[in-house]
């Protein structure tokens, strides 16, 4: 019963911080540039669930001391396996998950590993590929490259019943970085990224990067955001001699004739590595990984456009009720195990 409570609890908690979530991005459905977020969860790892009474020894079925059969499939490099009887071993941060159905890849270090990154379990431990193709016949067993590399642990406790999950919890907050509407304003300071790519500031927190391009000239006659953030070009920090200025699809920013500068633009190969700082500004979690994850600029910039955000409102509001139901009938749920525990204590106390 108690368990029950932590499961449900659970839910609640991964919806309300859901509903967060979504509240920022209806707030910032009109402003510039805003990428929304998506926040994900993922089950805690299931645990198995026995009979009371001795602990007799595991069968490791795989390892030819019980018939087993397991189906394996595989889809442009990630493989899926799946068994009727048993129990596919996956080691987790928080521990070892039992699954019937699993579905995995092969690293960059060479190990079978679940799309999270989590190690699948072989009889000596995280199993060892290589690199290349797998084949996984119906006794677990692994080959690669003509040679067998491992083979699936797949347990059957003696005394197992069945298996539970001790509910979910946030796994991260995911930004979708889908391209948002152009809208023209006329106005020439006003810059539009069409693609990929980030524009590079300056601030006192060091470099960040926006794609928000709602930029002004400072009094000092810098270009500027609306933070007053510096914007940077290939000479450091742009100062403009006209408002009348040309900005091409490169990012070249002429007055007439004359050269001024060039946009620092910018992009990355890993978007999940930046972070949001607010203002619409990103940075690198970590500042070491930046020269490493960065890629040449594709994208187009569109003088006198402003990019909208991708949030679509009505979609968000509709997740949002979908979000108020399921908190609604969580809170459901916990006041009938209240009610369910109060009347253990009284009246079976009472018998």
């Amino acid at each position: 019963m108690i368990r029950g409570l932590y499961v449900v609890a659970s839910s609640a908690i991964s919806e309300n911080k859901r509903m967060d979530v979504i509240a920022n991005n209806i707030a910032n459905v009109n402003t510039t540039g805003y990428k929304k977020d998506t926040l994900l969860t993922e089950s805690f790892p299931e645990i198995l669930i026995s009979k009371l009474g001795p602990n007799p020894f595991d069968k490791d079925l795989l390892g030819g001391r019980g018939p087993l059969s397991v189906d394996s499939a595989s889809n442009n490099d990630i493989y899926t396996a799946s068994t009727k009887n048993g129990f596919f071993q996956v080691k987790t941060p928080l521990g070892v998950s039992n699954n019937k159905n699993i579905k995995f890849t092969v690293n960059e270090e060479g190990y079978l590993t679940t799309p999270k990154g989590d190690y699948i379990l072989g009889q000596d431990g995280p199993i060892y590929a290589g690199s290349g193709q797998i084949e996984i016949d119906q006794l677990g067993r692994i080959s690669a490259g003509g040679s067998e590399v491992g083979r699936l642990k797949v347990i059957n406790p003696m005394n197992v019943i069945g298996n539970f999950s001790y509910g979910v919890h946030v796994d991260e907050v995911y930004t979708s970085f889908e391209q948002g509407q152009l809208s023209p304003t006329g106005n020439p300071l006003d810059l539009a990224i069409q693609g990929n790519g980030f524009f590079t500031v300056e601030t006192p927190q060091g470099t960040r990067f926006t794609r928000s391009g709602e930029f002004t000239m400072s009094p000092d006659g810098y270009l500027v955001t609306k933070e007053g953030h510096r914007v940077l070009g290939d000479n450091g920090p742009i100062r403009l001699e006209a408002k009348n200025l040309t900005i091409n699809e490169k990012g070249e920013i002429s007055a007439g004739e004359n050269y001024i500068d060039k946009l620092q633009m910018i992009d990355f190969r890993d978007y999940k590595k930046l972070s949001k700082e607010g203002d619409g500004l990103y940075k690198m979690r970590v500042e070491a990984d930046l020269d490493a994850n960065v890629a040449a600029f594709t994208g187009q910039i569109n003088q006198g456009f402003i990019e909208g955000s991708n949030v679509n409102s009505v979609k968000q509001m509709v997740e949002m009720i979908t979000i108020l139901r399921s908190y609604e009938a969580s809170q459901r749920i916990i006041r009938t195990h209240d009610e369910m525990l109060g009347k253990s204590v009284s009246e079976i106390g009472r018998i």
